[in-house]
């Protein structure tokens, strides 16, 4: 199984975007569970979706799309990170009584408890969008229609 650099760039670039606009729009206190949710576990279905509607990648089995899962998670919660955690402390330092106190404190205690901590997040997410990848593309494998293999009618007599 090989994967192709091309695909994986592409890949890269799109998780990567939807993990920026996810950690924006955790910043927004109504739609915060939902974002997160989305971020978790439907990260790998919308990209790999996505990517099937332009074309962009062909058939897959379910263990590609277990492991297209996990490098989606991955990079989208880094992604992530990079645009909530610096939002998130911001409104920490400002606003002393908000839910965003907690990231502030993080920030504070050390660059490298952060990154710690953002590393071993990203590996959780990257384990639940494995799986939902891998349902994913279970659940296109079977509505999608496969190509004919052979159409010739070959009658064997004895």
């Amino acid at each position: 199984m090989e994967i192709k650099k091309l695909l994986l760039k592409q890949m890269a670039m799109l998780s990567s975007v939807l993990g920026l606009i996810l950690g924006v729009l955790t910043i927004i206190p109504f739609v915060s569970n939902i974002s997160f949710f989305a971020l978790f576990v439907l990260a790998a279905p919308i990209v790999l979706v996505y990517m099937k509607k332009l074309e962009m990648i062909g058939i897959l089995d379910i263990r590609q799309g277990a492991m297209y899962g996990a490098i989606i998670g991955f990079i989208s919660f880094v992604a992530f990170s990079v645009s909530f955690v610096p939002l998130a402390t911001i409104i920490g330092f400002i606003y002393k009584g908000s839910y965003y106190l907690g990231v502030s404190l993080l920030f504070r205690s050390g660059f490298f408890v952060l990154i710690m901590m953002v590393f071993f997040v990203a590996i959780l997410s990257a384990l639940m969008n494995a799986f939902s990848g891998l349902v994913t593309m279970y659940i296109y494998n079977q509505i999608e229609p496969k190509p004919e293999e052979s159409k010739t009618d070959i009658d064997i007599q004895e």
